[in-house]
């Protein structure tokens, strides 16, 4: 399930680059409500009309999780129209060792010496990518990845300390003020004349690429060892970058590529460490 779903998050930035009329605020209106409309009759029909018991079993933890991927969606959205998608995805590689970070703070949860080394590594590579990114000028896009993986850390932490969690309703949260901020927002500014081929398209981001996925990452957060599903959910970092090459000729920079290989190497090394019998890595309940 992790490995599906990073596959399919992987096609996130394609789906925005094959838009021709819509800005980014647009575009998260139309992906957000998308993703909202597609998950609320699913709970509707598992609690056979009542939103109210939902409602009663939703623990602040679960709505935090849904403002947490609202604010991840919002960021890698804005994130596009000022960097390149590999500038984005090899930063959100970080997450990993944002997530040991959180259930370090959050959970009491030991942050080993395994964790710690590739912390820094991980820095290291932050380093290079942000010297790349200012010297190209792309300080502000700087600023709003890194909510990125702060925020998947921050979010992987919130969904494993929740005692139960419906894996839809923090899709359903994330997708209603995701919708909600870009409509907002594009309606003090351009608008709303727009193409329709490009609504459909970011619609079907929303159902297709946060509906579909988001919810299973969820349930797997539950029953897959964190150290596997680090690794597995690598499938986007690595895709996402070669389909907007293979379409759009997108091309990163050097110090993108350096960076992000560093910072990689980092979380790779520190799954497979944590993956090793004697040396499991307690930031999972099991």
């Amino acid at each position: 399930m992790v490995l599906g779903a990073g596959v399919v998050f992987s096609f996130g930035s394609l789906f925005f680059r094959a838009t021709d009329t819509l800005d980014a605020w647009q575009y998260l209106t139309f992906r957000g409500y998308g993703a909202f409309l597609a998950v609320l009759p699913v709970i509707w029909f598992q609690n056979r009309g009542d939103l109210g018991a939902v409602a009663r079993r939703v623990e602040v933890r679960h709505v935090l999780a849904g403002l947490v991927v609202s604010s991840m969606m919002i960021a890698f959205i804005v994130a596009l129209t000022y960097t390149d998608t590999a500038f984005i995805l090899l930063f959100q590689a970080a997450g990993p060792i944002s997530a040991a970070v959180f259930s370090w703070l959050l959970l009491r949860e030991r942050m080993s010496r395994d964790a710690r080394i590739s912390a820094a590594g991980a820095a290291l590579g932050v380093v290079i990518m942000v010297s790349g990114g200012v010297d190209a000028g792309v300080g502000w896009a700087i600023l709003i990845v890194l909510v990125i993986p702060v925020g998947i850390g921050l979010y992987g932490t919130l969904v494993r300390s929740a005692a139960t969690i419906d894996p839809l309703v923090p899709v359903l949260i994330a997708g209603f003020v995701a919708g909600s901020v870009g409509l907002i927002v594009s309606a003090a500014g351009s608008g709303f004349d727009v193409a329709g081929r490009d609504v459909a398209i970011a619609l079907l981001a929303g159902m297709a690429l946060i509906a579909l996925p988001l919810p299973f990452f969820n349930h797997a957060q539950k029953v897959v060892p964190a150290p596997e599903a680090t690794l597995l959910l690598m499938a986007e970092v690595v895709l996402a970058p070669f389909w907007v090459w293979l379409v759009y000729a997108e091309e990163p920079t050097g110090a993108t590529l350096v960076g992000g290989a560093v910072m990689l190497a980092s979380v790779v090394w520190l799954t497979q460490r944590s993956m090793s019998p004697d040396r499991r890595i307690r930031t999972s309940r099991g």
